[in-house]
């Protein structure tokens, strides 16, 4: 997919840069072998780091975990496997008791914050995924079902339909994940490299509502609206459900959307 070969590069270059700059000893090697090295593990960290960020993203969502503390817990996490595989290699790939000393807990170290350091740049390049903050003690309106016909949602031309092709014709929601920003339609979706801030701008003339830090929806794909516990979701065409945060729910019951 084009967001992985877009990640893929900024790694790689971030890779070559720590290869040109040679940091934490590596500078005494030739340089060749320094951009390999760098190169190399700087890739083999993403598809470690990759997958454990996003699996605390879901966590964070599923029992409310702060923010920053889930992105240190996987950073934490991440970190020991990318460890014993550039002690590995640096250990002539072979397997050294010595060095599960000091010397593995200044590399875990070291690849924590080179971790969590590329995590902050990516966040800086492309942007956070959301802004709002829940807020306690609103009322959830009682779940009822929405005027609407999913199978009549209209195709409506959006700025966003001139980024590129393949984006669903009819739009039904925008979902962060990590970085990029996944426009769904009613049978498929499409991913876009972008902050979900800007991609609402470029939502017009479409009529639709952000509804969650992560999610934006058009309102003529809302079916139902319902509950689950003290939570409040929104079923849209095509069968997606989509999370209400609490500071929006106000918002929506006044607009009369729920």
């Amino acid at each position: 997919m084009k967001w992985i070969a877009v990640e893929l590069l900024v790694m790689a270059l971030i890779g070559l840069v720590f290869g040109f700059l040679g940091p934490f000893g590596t500078y005494a090697m030739p340089v060749a072998l320094r951009l390999a090295y760098w190169v190399g593990f700087i890739i083999i960290g993403y598809a470690i780091f990759r997958p454990v960020s996003i699996s605390a993203g879901w966590l964070r969502e599923s029992i409310a975990m702060p923010f920053w503390t889930a992105e240190l817990l996987a950073t934490a996490i991440a970190a020991l496997p990318l460890t014993f595989l550039i002690g590995f290699a640096i250990s002539g790939m072979r397997f050294d008791p010595s060095f599960l000393g000091d010397r593995f807990l200044i590399l875990y170290l070291q690849c924590a914050v080179i971790g969590f350091g590329i995590f902050l740049f990516m966040r800086l390049l492309f942007g956070p995924d959301g802004s709002d903050t829940e807020r306690e003690g609103v009322q959830e309106p009682e779940p009822r079902e929405i005027e609407a016909d999913p199978v009549k949602i209209a195709a409506v031309q959006t700025k966003l339909h001139d980024r590129q092709s393949g984006i669903p014709d009819r739009i039904i929601a925008l979902g962060v994940e990590d970085h990029y920003v996944r426009v769904h339609g009613p049978e498929r979706a499409e991913m876009l490299l972008m902050r979900l801030s800007d991609a609402i701008r470029e939502m017009e003339p479409l009529e639709g509502m952000q509804v969650h830090r992560s999610w934006w929806v058009a309102r003529d794909a809302i079916v139902t609206s319902k509950r689950e516990g003290r939570n409040l979701r929104l079923s849209l065409s095509g069968g997606l459900e989509v999370p209400v945060s609490r500071a929006y729910v106000t918002k929506l019951k006044q607009s009369g959307w729920i």
